[in-house]
């Protein structure tokens, strides 16, 4: 009321919203913060955050990212966003790219480094998937996804050995993977 224009506000509110799981409002609050300023690239992340994480309606998340990519070209979420609709689709080779970017522009944002290992698993490129995950890590030694791909990665080259080491781990974190993970390990 006192200032209608003030973008902050809005995106703000779009969270908020988001986070209370009252997605119509928080798209609402997004749009609104988009008349404010059609250049700033978070209320478009923000838009395409509530379809991917809530909604799981990854072809309109993707078109959100798109539009923050279109005001600010290597934008890390909106990369990071379209890399993992990518991968939820199955489409792992586009998504290598937009993860590469993410990862560029924030070396130190872990679930890019988890999401890379994951597409570059996928396409069979171990070695540098194992890389990838590894140094997620590095960055949190408690990361379950990282350790879950590793466990499915080792399974896949039939490493039983180290594959045994990643449930081990997740065993210690309490994970709730480790009874799915120690069935595939015991089966090599």
């Amino acid at each position: 009321q006192l200032k209608s224009d003030y973008l902050n506000t809005w995106l703000e509110l779009g969270f908020a919203y988001s986070r209370l799981k009252k997605l119509d409002e928080s798209i609402t609050y997004y749009k609104k913060a988009i008349t404010v300023d059609a250049k700033s690239h978070v209320a478009y992340n923000g838009i395409g955050e509530v379809y991917r994480d809530y909604k799981k309606d990854m072809n309109e998340a993707m078109t959100w990212y798109l539009k923050a990519l279109e005001v600010k070209p290597k934008e890390r979420k909106a990369c990071f966003g379209m890399g993992y609709c990518l991968n939820s689709q199955q489409k792992y080779t586009d998504a290598i790219p937009y993860l590469r970017t993410a990862i560029a522009e924030e070396a130190t944002y872990t679930a890019a480094w988890v999401e890379l290992g994951y597409s570059l698993f996928k396409t069979g490129a171990y070695t540098e998937a194992e890389e990838k995950l590894k140094q997620a890590l590095v960055l949190n030694s408690k990361n379950e996804n990282a350790r879950y791909y590793l466990v499915l990665m080792y399974v896949a080259q039939k490493n039983k050995a180290r594959a045994q080491e990643q449930v081990d781990e997740l065993k210690k974190n309490g994970s709730k993977y480790v009874t799915e993970l120690q069935t595939k390990v015991s089966a090599l």
